[in-house]
């Protein structure tokens, strides 16, 4: 929604260079989200590879998550897979960081039980929305098969992190096509956050 400076939100330099010129300061126009009606998982590749600043970045993507999507639900995953944050549970983004930061780089990728502990936080849900984000490099080397679980998903998005390797890539694009989805690259991890925002406004 579309508001002149001095209301709060985005700069919108195009709906800016609209308004006839010259230019006084109500001509500047900022566009305020309002958070989405969806219920949202973020699942996160937290395997050993994931230390550093590749947690703080990941932690980073998450907090621009919760401050545009209000019902945002957090599951890490290693060999096994947890709920960081459940669906429903009321957190600040402080909060919602630390609790990321806090978790030990550990263990094999095990895509498929992120993806079913996802699936479980769901249906906790209260909206008819319900959306998937899965953060990884799409390389599994322990448990199922997660393009079988991505099907299971009624919206799957999958943010590829890391160099393009054939594996992963074909996995990231299975897994999104089978989650109805769309696939997302960020060769690195310092994407990783401008990335998860254009996901964000092209699909919410």
């Amino acid at each position: 929604m579309l508001h002149s400076y001095p209301e709060q939100g985005d700069f919108d330099l195009d709906a800016t260079l609209d308004s006839p010129r010259p230019w006084g300061p109500s001509d500047l126009r900022v566009r305020r989200v309002q958070p989405k009606n969806a219920d949202v998982v973020a699942i996160l590749d937290m395997s050993l590879s994931m230390t550093g600043e590749k947690v703080a970045l990941t932690a980073l993507a998450c907090a621009i998550l919760k401050l545009r999507l209000e019902h945002l639900g957090v599951v890490q995953f290693d060999t096994e897979a947890r709920a960081l944050v459940r669906v429903g549970e009321s957190i600040h983004v402080r909060e919602l960081v630390r609790r990321i930061l806090t978790v030990p780089a550990q263990g094999y990728t095990n895509i498929e039980a992120g993806l079913r502990m996802g699936l479980d936080e769901l249906q906790r849900a209260r909206h008819r929305e319900r959306v998937g984000i899965l953060m990884t490099d799409g390389i599994a080397n322990t448990g199922g098969d997660p393009v079988e679980a991505a099907a299971d998903w009624p919206r799957l998005h999958v943010v590829q992190v890391g160099t393009e390797e054939k594996q992963g890539t074909r996995t990231c694009t299975a897994m999104a096509d089978a989650g109805n989805g769309r696939r997302y690259r960020a060769i690195i991890y310092a994407q990783l956050p401008t990335v998860v925002r254009q996901l964000v406004r092209d699909c919410f």
